[in-house]
């Protein structure tokens, strides 16, 4: 059965060579259905991935055809769990790309966030660093520009250095 059945996949109608498979190895497929049709089940689902969709009712008509009738359901089974499957393999696809799209918008977002928040905060620092200059040329106090800038003593005391540095 295997032989047969690869032998003709890529060659043949797979739903021509679905019914010949069934009509020719009928007392094998007998034999198969004792071992809960493994080899049939195997066949189906590898074919069944070859097979157009608009194609696949047809073949589910043939198996039901030539399958006894308490044993179709079963096998029809596999192929919805096959459909469910890929449903579901799809499904976590399109859910792990949609969320590295909103994980990707978050960071930015978050990034946006923190950096306007640190370049206030640099140009607040700028501007009290501007301020205590301005202090330091008018002459103020180093304790009254520490008091009004919010700025270290020491950081002052930098201020003073760079100021005669220059």
């Amino acid at each position: 059965m295997l032989e047969y059945f690869m032998k003709y996949i890529y060659s043949r109608d797979m739903i021509k060579l679905w019914e010949e498979f069934l009509e020719t190895f009928k007392s094998c497929i007998l034999l198969d259905k004792e071992k809960g049709y493994i080899y049939v089940r195997n066949f189906l689902w590898y074919s069944d991935s070859k097979l157009p969709e608009d194609k696949q009712p047809v073949l589910e008509n043939i198996i039901t055809k030539y399958l006894p009738r308490e044993d179709k359901e079963n096998i029809m089974r596999t192929i919805a769990q096959k459909y469910r499957d890929e449903g579901i393999q799809i499904g976590q696809e399109k859910g792990i790309q949609i969320g590295q799209e909103k994980g990707i918008q978050i960071g930015q977002e978050k990034g946006i966030q923190i950096g306007q928040e640190k370049g206030i905060q640099i140009g607040q620092e700028k501007g009290k660093i501007e301020i205590a200059k301005a202090m330091l040329l008018k002459g103020y106090p180093m304790e009254d520009i520490v008091l009004l800038t919010g700025l270290s003593s020491s950081h002052i005391q930098d201020l003073v250095m760079e100021k005669a540095s220059n």
